[in-house]
């Protein structure tokens, strides 16, 4: 047998393979668009392997065209090509007030004395404040997708969740427990992980991502806050692909709230296990409690890079994802922020711009936000949308390309987005084409 009919063999079957893979994946994945092109693709490679054996003898040279334009792409979809830009931080000198936040933003109820004082602090925030407050409130009736069971459900938790709010914090132990910094960091680590996060990183406190006065919570509104805690341990949650393709309805919000509550269990017992050990530690959970900004802290611990959308994109997970955090003056060995062609593939991508019903997402470039470059979303009309449907909507993190599940293909396209821009280009590209253009 000649080399070049073994090459070719050899090329054509995996291709083949490849695709064929492809093509089951997309079945599992309930992805009909996806499953007819690739499994067309899997038949018309099949076909031109078998042409290519029938006819190889007089045309050798010209039937090795077709495997050997494979094999470039391959090369080129794998090796490192162009720069891998990270997210561009420059100086940071103004915190964020949680008072500005939005989420504490629609909670300010007209008559109270928190409206009153707000109000005159940002009196140009009351018309749209004031307007989204007329809309029913998430997961009550009257939003569009409310459902009296699923609806009630899912609050049902967001209840638990207020109700570990007391176990934030608490007494230091005075006897502290001398340790290795490097030690102690992996052993914290593998005590997250098997308390169920997904993936774990360290990160020196930035005190520009610490909230700069309460916005929400236990502690008096409009209070300083004065968390000077030198490390945070953050930490992702997969969120359920299933659940997650459900987006807008009540299940995208179920699953956010189910992964909010294993946050708080874990983020809670991680914090009370490092104040038995004679260091202060302070949970940070959904429900009125954060006083970082958690996106910023999970880039910083090595988690992942900010997407157009605003989230956190995990190399593992993508956009379905969410954080938890504690931070503490344990000892500890921060991690390194990564880059793995995010911000690239978003600049060219902007699918989650094209379907997001309220024009929140920017479909433009990036913007300089106290220091940061980065595409900045628009809380008001973003929050505005979620009372009109009840939901957290979700469908920025359903529609993103690095939210497909683990397997073998998606990892394989997303090893070569982390290195090459070719990738990056043509994934866009074939991300149009197997699951449809949004525009």
């Amino acid at each position: 047998m000649s080399t070049s009919l073994i090459l070719y063999c050899t090329i054509g079957t995996g291709a083949g393979v490849l695709f064929g893979l492809f093509t089951v994946t997309s079945i599992r994945e309930n992805k009909p668009r996806a499953a007819i092109i690739s499994g067309v693709l899997t038949a018309a490679i099949c076909m031109i392997l078998s042409a290519g054996l029938i006819y190889l003898e007089p045309y050798e040279m010209l039937s090795l065209i077709p495997p050997g334009l494979i094999v470039l792409f391959v090369i080129l979809f794998f090796i490192p090509l162009g720069r891998v830009n990270p997210i561009r931080i420059g100086k940071i000198n103004q915190q964020v007030d949680e008072r500005d936040i939005m989420f504490a933003r629609e909670e300010y109820q007209p008559g109270t004395e928190k409206y009153k004082a707000y109000y005159s602090l940002r009196p140009e925030n009351k018309k749209t404040d004031d307007r989204i407050r007329r809309l029913p409130e998430l997961l009550e009736p009257g939003g569009r997708y409310y459902d009296s069971i699923q609806s009630e459900r899912t609050a049902a938790i967001f209840r638990v969740i207020e109700d570990l709010l007391k176990s934030v914090d608490g007494e230091i132990n005075p006897e502290r427990t001398e340790v290795n910094a490097s030690e102690i960091t992996g052993a914290m680590k593998e005590f997250t992980l098997n308390l169920g996060a997904d993936e774990v990183g360290i990160a020196k406190l930035n005190p520009s991502f610490v909230y700069s006065h309460v916005g929400r919570g236990p502690e008096p509104w409009g209070a300083p806050i004065n968390n000077h805690h030198k490390f945070a341990i953050a930490f992702t949650l997969e969120m359920a692909y299933k659940q997650v393709e459900k987006a807008p309805r009540i299940p995208i919000t179920e699953e956010s709230a189910r992964q909010y509550l294993r946050g708080a269990i874990i983020s809670v017992n991680l914090a009370q296990h490092i104040r038995r050990m004679g260091y202060p530690a302070r949970a940070h959970i959904t429900g009125s409690n954060y006083q970082i900004i958690l996106p910023a802290v999970a880039h910083d611990a090595g988690l992942g890079e900010l997407g157009r959308f605003g989230y956190l994109i995990s190399p593992s997970f993508g956009a379905r994802v969410r954080l938890g955090a504690v931070t503490t003056d344990l000892p500890l060995v921060p991690d390194r922020p990564i880059t793995f062609g995010v911000q690239d593939f978003c600049e060219k991508c902007r699918r989650c711009a094209h379907v997001c019903p309220s024009g929140s997402i920017p479909k433009g470039r990036k913007t300089i936000v106290r220091g940061v470059e980065k595409w900045s979303l628009n809380v008001e009309t973003c929050l505005n949308y979620w009372r009109v449907i009840g939901t957290d909507c979700g469908l920025c993190m359903k529609v993103c390309p690095f939210s497909h599940p683990k397997n073998l293909t998606h990892d394989l396209i997303r090893k070569g987005i982390k290195y090459s821009a070719f990738a990056r280009s043509v994934s866009v590209h074939g991300e149009n084409i197997f699951y449809g253009r949004i525009s």
